[in-house]
Order: C-alpha cells, then sequence, then structure tokens
C-alpha cells in the first residue's frame, strides 16, 4: 500500500523485483561450463537411453567452442566418460556419449559430485557453472535422502555451482531431485516420456545459456522505526534493521522477487516516510565487472480511506497472496 492510515502502527509489504537484463546479440553471451551427469542404472535401458544420448547431441550443438562440458554417467559406480574440455573437439565428447550403457544400482550423490569435481577443473565467476542431472528412478547407494542432496545444493551453490535436475518418467524421487536444485539456485522439470528428452533438453539449455547475472545480493535496510518482521519466499538473514537476500543466478528476461513483511511506526497524515533502501551486487557476466544498483521505497499516509484503497498495488497484494498461501 503506497499510502498507509495515519495515525497507527501497521504492517505493510514491500515487494522487491529484480529482472534480468536482455543480451540481444549472440556474441554477449557468457561461455558455459557445464558437466552432464547422466542416470545409466539398470532402469534406464531401451528408448530411455537412445533417447538420452540424442538429447545430450543435440545440448552439444548448442555450445560454442569456448563453452567447457564434461559427461559423467554413473549407476552403482561412477565414470567420467568425457573430463571437462572445450567443446572444439565435438566428436570426442559425441563420443563419449555414445559410450552410455545402461549397468546397476543409483549412486545419484557420488554422479552429482563427481561432476561438481570436474566443473572446478575450469571453475571461473564470469563463467556459467552448472551440472546438469538427468535421473529416472530413486538414489540408492551412498546418500539418498532429500536432506542429503539439499545440502548438496546448498554446498555448490556457495561454491557458485547450480544444479539443473531432470526427472525422466513417474519413478524419481521429485522431493530429493527438487531440493538439489532448488538449494542450489538451479531449475527441475519433469519429462514424461523418453520421447520429450531432446525437447525438454533444449528448453533446459536455453535456459542455461540465457544467465546474466551471479552471486546477487539484495540488501534491504529500513528505516529508524522500521522493524522487518519476516521474508515470505526465498531464505533471508536477518541482522538488525537489515534483511539481505542472495540468489545464485538470474537469467535474461526472468524475474526474481522478494517479499518482506514490515512494521511500519504512526505518522501524521500529509507526512511521507521512506521506509527502506534496497541495494542490489551481482557480477555482470557480460562486463564481467561487479555492478550496484539502489533504489528507495517511500509511503505517504492518509486519513482517507477511499485514497488508501484507491492506490492499493494489487501486483503486490496478489503475491502476498501466492506466497502466504505456499507458507500456510
Amino acid at each position: 500500500h503506497p499510502v498507509l492510515k495515519a495515525d497507527g502502527k501497521q504492517k505493510t509489504y514491500l515487494k522487491i523485483t529484480l529482472t534480468g537484463f536482455e543480451v540481444e546479440r549472440k556474441k554477449d553471451r557468457t561461455p558455459a561450463n557445464i558437466a552432464m551427469v547422466i542416470d545409466k542404472s539398470g532402469s534406464m535401458t531401451g528408448s530411455k537411453i537412445e533417447k538420452c544420448k540424442e538429447a545430450a547431441r543435440l545440448a552439444i550443438d548448442m555450445l560454442d567452442p569456448n563453452d567447457i562440458v564434461s559427461v559423467v554417467a554413473y549407476d552403482s559406480t561412477v565414470s567420467v566418460l568425457v573430463p571437462a574440455t572445450k567443446i572444439s573437439d565435438r566428436s570426442a565428447v559425441i563420443d563419449g556419449i555414445n559410450r552410455l550403457a545402461p549397468g546397476g544400482q543409483t549412486a545419484l550423490f557420488a554422479g552429482v559430485s563427481k561432476g561438481a569435481a570436474e566443473v572446478r577443473k575450469f571453475l571461473d565467476k564470469n563463467h556459467i557453472n552448472r551440472i546438469v542431472l538427468l535421473s529416472d528412478g530413486l538414489a540408492n547407494e551412498g546418500p539418498s535422502s532429500p536432506s542429503d542432496l539439499g545440502s548438496l545444493g546448498a554446498s555448490l551453490a556457495k561454491e557458485g555451482i547450480s544444479v539443473t535436475t531432470l526427472g525422466l518418467g513417474a519413478d524419481y524421487n521429485e522431493d530429493l531431485m527438487t531440493q538439489l536444485a532448488g538449494k542450489s539456485d538451479g531449475d527441475h522439470a519433469f519429462i514424461e516420456t523418453p520421447q520429450d528428452l531432446a525437447r525438454i533438453f533444449k528448453m533446459e539449455f536455453d535456459a542455461i545459456l540465457s544467465i546474466v547475472a551471479q552471486e546477487v545480493m539484495v540488501k534491504v535496510t529500513c528505516a529508524e522505526g522500521v522493524r522487518p518482521l519476516r521474508a515470505l519466499g526465498p531464505e533471508a538473514e536477518f541482522a538488525g534493521n537489515s534483511v539481505t537476500v542472495d540468489f545464485n543466478l538470474m537469467y535474461s528476461g526472468h524475474e526474481e522477487y522478494i517479499l518482506l513483511e514490515l512494521e511500519v511506526p504512526a505518522k501524521a497524515s500529509g507526512t511521507a516516510l521512506e521506509v527502506a533502501k534496497v541495494e542490489v551486487t551481482y557480477n555482470n557476466l557480460v562486463t564481467e565487472a561487479r555492478a550496484r544498483l539502489s533504489q528507495t521505497a517511500t509511503v505517504a499516509f492518509s486519513d482517507s480511506i477511499k485514497l488508501i484503497a484507491a492506490r492499493a498495488n494489487s501486483r503486490v497484494l496478489v503475491a502476498v497472496a501466492a506466497r502466504t498461501a505456499v507458507l500456510k
């Protein structure tokens, strides 16, 4: 509510929206450092493994010579089919993909860990550092709970590595895969049939290659007398009258937002209050420099109920309703 009721302490919501800037020219695209981690357990027989190879080859065709790729396969054990290398030698990468063959159990944790080790070989804060994980089942070798994989995702996020998880068919552990992706600030997608693999792989690689910012930090400093109560949505760190939220990355044209519930002190009608100052810092992957943005949020006070209602921001109210419903 940009206009609040005068002469009374009250709660309101602050919405901070970030939108990834547009990148129009392909030459501006940030180099990618991607590990494809592929489940080759016994359930990946027949069309599953063949369609997976087809989708992986399609993904390789989307990469540029300066991009780096590795291919890791796992069942009961983990093998590196293609060590991290520049995509300039496409035939060697394709040969590695073609060696995929189904085997035993599902050591998913170990597979992701090995993929991370390949990404670390060329880890660069000005590159897109991403693991793309495909699995059609349950993790049943090594650490295998959603919390185990969520903790791994959070640890990778601190290194600047995110994980895209792709669940194939109805039998995979959705909770585990979403925890791993969410905690690393990556994406998750459900693939209903092997025939959908190529289409979903293309969509996910299109998204990965449109990342424009990393290590995004949003700091909200509330004015004297304004008290931050809680954050609705992304995890936030509270310290006195300031709140900090981190995003691992931002995509071109994609929107992320933060919602904070605030307690605002009583003010007289006709006055205004600068509620908070918002500062955003991030690594701009196009300029390869640390960038900074800032903005302030101000509210006015009035005795007019009609004016308060007329000025209500419906987009923020909808966002509050949606986030509140998720928390219940």
